[in-house]
């Protein structure tokens, strides 16, 4: 309910409030180098702004999100007006267009049809690319400005009833967001490769990659007149295929036609953020560090996103202060953060990690990533797939709330899939090359990015008992403790020779699809096969070691426990209990080469990262996983490979490949025991 109580956009008063609150939090309870990191990105807010429809009548667009009796804090005046982050000043008077989704393909489609799109402002509806892509396309076929609007089959009433009588989007619902171009890198704007310091030197506005063009977020009741008024104009949407039509209960119509004013005043300003972050240094093994983190910026008051998952992290801090105070000590170091800014683009983790980029290099094991945490049933997590088996092991001895047993979309054992874009996660996995993953309790939500994503809706709609929050916090609390102190680091690389396979079949039938010889995937088939067996011949390794003797029970059972409770407050709180006397690291026992094994382990991800990066994005290095060049959200497997053959370009194909299965024969000899 605190993290949920005032509007904390990053930057903001209430930012700075928040990041002060979690610090005093972990000090009282006893967390160990407890602090704030300060950056310095470029961020913008919103002046004001104004949408009207001129002709062939006047309509003048609501641009707000009206207060709901029943939600109390709806009707905040300090509740962030409708914008998107980095969008500039504009004021805009053209014919509408409507293009879709807004995709590299839409515009396409547009321009195959003969419409053109260049002076005009584009009509798009979310869904499909992420965001900034939408406008990026926008801006490559000359289009003016964007409007970008929630269409109702997406997450409206064709999905079920809206807020408050349903947990979809209710007609004036809007969708902030940032439209910063993901495709080149996250974090500050201004600062590429190197972290948004005080004095760090910046790039021009001009050339960071930001929009611009002007654009702003409308609900599906602002955007439903600008439609009518193209009903009749250019071609009907559904011609064109028949995903172009939308939910609203008209026909889509292309235009061009009508006339629109758009007016756009945004405020550019260098403005401090605040990381809070703590480390518990590892007794036995300190060089592996394993980080724990999530967002806690919020573009309004961020009940699910990013509250379900903060509260979980803060409390997660909480109870290891209290453990860290009775004088128990992680084998390996545990860090927790609470990031500030992801929602302008992942701008505290990031610039976090540039910052620590050579320590991190030398330490960093894994990062356990908390987003959206709990607003449902449903269990889904991303992973690297060395890490896959690790959150199917934690997840069989936790019971749903509900059914007695995990439920997932996939049925009983869940399926991991792949990390694109989206959330704190990206920097660590594909900028330095550690193991990642993201995990979350997911179901109906059509209020994501507005003002009604409010503890009330959480509490009617989300997770009203609570549940799902306790058990999300105990798998955490289990795959952090089970990663600072089993003896063997539970790491499986057995997954990853499966999806590289999997990886090397697309590019096969890719190549075949473009006239490219498939021969030419030879090499990467063949690295794989070493990766494979690199992996069989360590997990042999492992195995033989279970005939040493390990641990006696009695040593088990001094393992730290984390018990998940709630309050009153609906609040939860995460307690330490211990079977023995706190003194697992007293009697702590290593096997022969076990120390070596999880060197190889823990930092078999690095492997993967090819220093020069993807060609024309640089920042992304890593060779099996990278956001997808349009898609943004979703990840794109051998992207430089996949790249090349879009482009179908032989030397940059041939190129590539030969990279890509360097790496996973340098992966191969990492892995060899």
């Amino acid at each position: 309910r605190h993290l949920t109580g005032k509007t904390h956009v990053a930057g903001s008063d209430g930012d700075n409030q928040f990041a002060t609150y979690i610090k005093e939090r972990w000090e009282a309870a006893g967390l160990p180098m407890t602090h704030i990191d300060s950056y310095y990105p470029l961020l913008n807010y919103p002046i004001s702004r104004s949408l009207t429809l001129l002709e062939p009548f006047r309509y003048d667009a609501v641009l707000r999100e009206p207060a709901i009796a029943e939600d109390t804090t709806s009707g905040d005046p300090d509740a962030v007006p409708t914008f998107l982050g980095y969008s500039p000043s504009g004021n805009v008077t053209a014919e509408l267009v409507y293009a879709n989704f807004g995709g590299i393909e839409d515009f396409a489609m547009l321009a195959k049809n003969g419409i053109d799109v260049k002076g005009k402002i584009v009509l798009v509806r979310y869904g499909g690319a992420f965001r900034g892509l939408k406008v990026r396309a926008a801006e490559l076929s000359g289009a003016a400005a964007v409007l970008i609007f929630s269409d109702p089959a997406q997450d409206g009433y064709k999905m079920g009833a809206t807020y408050p009588d349903g947990p979809w989007r209710p007609p004036h619902g809007v969708q902030r967001g940032s439209i910063q171009y993901p495709t080149f890198y996250p974090g500050d704007p201004l600062t590429p490769f190197i972290a948004a310091t005080k004095d760090a030197p910046r790039i021009p506005i001009e050339e960071a990659p930001i929009p611009k063009i002007p654009a702003i977020p409308i609900s599906y009741a602002d955007a439903a007149p600008f439609l009518k008024a193209l009903v009749g104009h250019g071609i009907l949407a559904r011609t064109l295929s028949l995903n172009w039509q939308g939910g609203l209960d008209m026909d889509y119509w292309t235009g061009p036609a009508a006339k629109v004013n758009m007016y756009v005043n945004n405020d550019f300003k260098i403005k401090p953020i605040w990381n809070v972050l703590s480390i518990i240094e590892g007794k036995h093994e300190p060089d592996q560090a394993i980080i724990l983190g999530g967002h806690s910026d919020a573009w309004v008051y961020g009940s699910v996103d990013p509250s379900s998952s903060n509260s979980v992290i803060v409390e997660t801090g909480v109870a290891l202060g209290k453990m860290y105070k009775s004088g128990w000590r992680p084998d390996r170091t545990i860090i927790l953060a609470s990031w500030d800014g992801e929602e302008y683009g992942l701008l505290g983790s990031t610039e976090w990690v540039e910052d620590h980029v050579e320590v991190l290099n030398r330490t960093a094991i894994a990062y356990i990533n908390l987003d959206m945490g709990a607003y449902g049933p449903h269990f889904h997590a991303a992973a690297s797939p060395s890490l896959a088996n690790l959150i199917r092991d934690v997840t069989k001895g936790v019971k749903d709330p509900n059914s007695g047993k995990m439920d997932t979309p996939q049925g009983r054992v869940p399926r991991i899939s792949p990390l694109g874009f989206g959330s704190d996660y990206v920097a660590f996995l594909q900028f330095v090359g550690v193991a990642a993953m993201d995990i979350k309790f997911e179901g109906d939500y059509g209020v994501y990015h507005s003002n009604y994503d409010s503890f009330h809706w959480m509490e009617k709609f989300g997770d009203p008992t609570w549940e799902y929050h306790k058990t999300l916090a105990s798998i955490v609390g289990r795959i952090v403790l089970s990663l600072a102190h089993d003896e063997i680091l539970p790491f499986d690389y057995a997954p990853y020779s499966y999806e590289l396979t999997r990886y090397a079949t697309d590019v096969s039938t890719a190549l075949q699809t473009a006239e490219f010889p498939i021969e030419w995937a030879s090499s990467l088939h063949e690295a794989i096969q070493l990766f494979s067996k690199a992996v069989n011949k360590l997990n042999k390794a492992i195995d033989g070691l279970s005939d040493i003797e390990t641990k006696t029970n009695a040593e088990q059972m001094d393992e730290p426990k984390l018990v998940v409770q709630g309050n009153d407050n609906n609040e939860i709180m995460m307690i330490t209990s211990f079977d023995a006397d706190l003194s697992a690291s007293k009697k702590h026992k290593k096997r022969p080469n076990a120390k070596k094994l999880n060197k190889i382990l823990g930092f078999g991800e690095r492997a993967f990262i090819n220093k020069d990066g993807i060609p024309g994005r640089p920042w992304y290095k890593h060779v099996v996983y990278a956001p997808g060049e349009w898609s943004g959200y979703g990840a794109e497997m051998f992207p430089a490979i996949h790249e090349a053959i879009r482009a179908h370009n032989e030397t940059r194909v041939l190129n590539a490949i030969a990279v890509a299965s360097h790496q996973i024969q340098q992966a191969a000899e990492m892995l060899s025991p």
